[in-house]
């Protein structure tokens, strides 16, 4: 018991920090941990036995794998929002998953004799049969006779090329920052407020390691500004900056020459 409480407790650390540092894989790795430590705790603790042996022990397994459950939710939003919400409706609980505390991770927050809502089924198995055919399809792709060059291919590996249409698609904006403050326990994340020209704009950003408040305000910064907002340690931002890092050195990127708010890049 104590050990899945340890570890929900490690878990939101571990993966705020992870975000904090844009390590993505990372962070889903130390959810998943999290994920199969709980599916080890239920299937070892057997409720399914204790409910008549013991069911006071299998009342506390309950009560946890329901914590558990909790606090997955909130470290998934990031990465799966839309199951994240699934889970919460099924927990019956007020508000929304993106509402959620992040600093709350680990804690127990669902009361004794807390009704759950309807449960279902989130990710259906993909059957052996389905499998095969998608292995079977792409064999025939691969064996398939190859397709010859264009006569202007060059070495520029095309699977990393775009088009002039998916550039067009990024919408980049000048933004000038008119504040910052750090993002609470956080020591990578800065949250700014960048006017957009027609809207003032929340950013959170991994550049408090090389940046301090107060040097940004003023600034010119170059935002992607149709990025669609998500959540970083529980503060929405609503857009991207631009930077380039070299070394152990971070610089954003700005304009040489002083321009308006929300001018847009080409």
């Amino acid at each position: 018991d104590q050990e899945l409480i340890a570890r929900m407790k490690t878990a939101g650390q571990e993966v705020g920090e992870a975000l904090d540092r844009f390590q993505f894989k990372e962070a889903t790795r130390r959810f998943m941990d999290l994920a199969r430590f709980a599916n080890k705790y239920f299937n070892d603790s057997e409720p399914w036995k204790t409910r008549k042996t013991d069911p006071e022990r299998c009342g506390t397994t309950l009560n946890l794998c329901v914590q558990a459950t909790y606090n997955l939710a909130v470290l998934m939003e990031p990465f799966l929002p839309f199951t994240a919400a699934k889970v919460w409706k099924m927990l019956n609980l007020p508000g929304t998953v993106q509402e959620a505390q992040w600093d709350r991770i680990g804690e127990l927050p669902i009361a004794d004799q807390h009704p759950l809502g309807t449960v279902e089924i989130l990710f259906r198995k993909i059957e052996d049969a389905a499998i095969e055919a998608e292995i079977a399809r792409l064999k025939q792709a691969l064996e398939g006779e190859p397709q010859p060059e264009p006569e202007d291919a060059t070495e520029t590996d095309d699977s990393a090329m775009i088009t002039i249409d998916d550039f067009q698609k990024v919408q980049l904006k000048s933004g000038r920052v008119v504040a910052a403050e750090p993002v609470p326990k956080s020591d990578r994340l800065l949250k700014l407020q960048v006017d957009m020209g027609r809207e003032t704009r929340q950013l959170v950003a991994g550049i408090a390691q090389y940046y301090q408040p107060e040097e940004l305000i003023g600034k010119t910064v170059i935002v992607v500004a149709n990025l669609k907002p998500a959540k970083i340690r529980g503060v929405e931002s609503q857009g991207m900056l631009l930077a380039v890092k070299d070394g152990d050195k971070l610089s954003l990127l700005t304009t040489d020459r002083p321009v308006s708010p929300g001018k847009p890049v080409s």
